[in-house]
């Protein structure tokens, strides 16, 4: 069995639903944010962050990574393209995209001081990154545009990342709940079972709570 370690919101939500969409057997273990330096959590994950999650055969980190594993082990194409098609190749630009530009933008406006120390170099850092982080939404949004989902007429793995990421969004100045493209397609994403009962086992909404 499966067994992952995440945090309520964050982006092992993303894992959490592709896990229960796919009805793969698996331990949801939620961790206490402020137990993640821990000794007990960082002899799970060394640089103390979720998500994690452990296989039979060892402990894998990082969301995108975890995405792709079970997808290819449990998947059976149902939430992504064919392997070397245009589609998938979009998704993974998609997914990397979120990883690599969305999320380190929104970390930086979250906790300046993990970088600066200064309270005025603190403020110029998160007003850089929330205007990163629009330009970013801004993106995501285009891509959704006249669109139910990101790829093809189904749920994928991008689809998940890009609805933990809009959560995310409605903290920051311009909420995403302002960009129309990314709000009609949270309001799909709630409705789907295995979105619905994930962020209700999580104790989440599309509020920001």
């Amino acid at each position: 069995m499966l067994k992952l370690y995440g945090l309520a919101g964050a982006c092992p939500m993303a894992v959490h639903i592709i896990l229960e969409h796919l009805g793969v057997d698996y331990e949801m273990v939620m961790v206490d944010r402020d137990l993640l330096m821990s000794p007990e959590h960082l002899a799970i994950n060394p640089m103390g962050q979720a998500p994690s999650l452990e296989t039979e055969d060892g402990l894998i980190t990082e969301s995108v990574a975890m995405l792709l594993h079970i997808d290819e082990k449990f998947g059976a194409g149902r939430v992504s393209p064919p392997a070397g098609s245009w589609e998938r190749a979009r998704m993974m630009m998609m997914l990397m995209f979120m990883a690599s530009q969305e999320h380190p933008a929104f970390s930086l406006w979250l906790r300046p001081s993990r970088w600066v120390n200064s309270e005025a170099a603190q403020d110029e850092l998160r007003k850089s990154a929330q205007a990163r982080f629009a330009v970013c939404l801004e993106r995501l949004d285009g891509w959704l545009e006249g669109r139910d989902w990101l790829i093809g007429d189904s749920m994928t793995l991008a689809d998940p990342l890009a609805l933990v990421h809009i959560r995310w969004g409605l903290r920051v100045t311009p909420p995403s709940s302002e960009y129309p493209n990314l709000w009609r397609f949270a309001q799909r994403m709630a409705e789907v079972p295995a979105v619905k009962k994930v962020m209700a086992d999580e104790g989440v909404g599309l509020d920001g709570s």
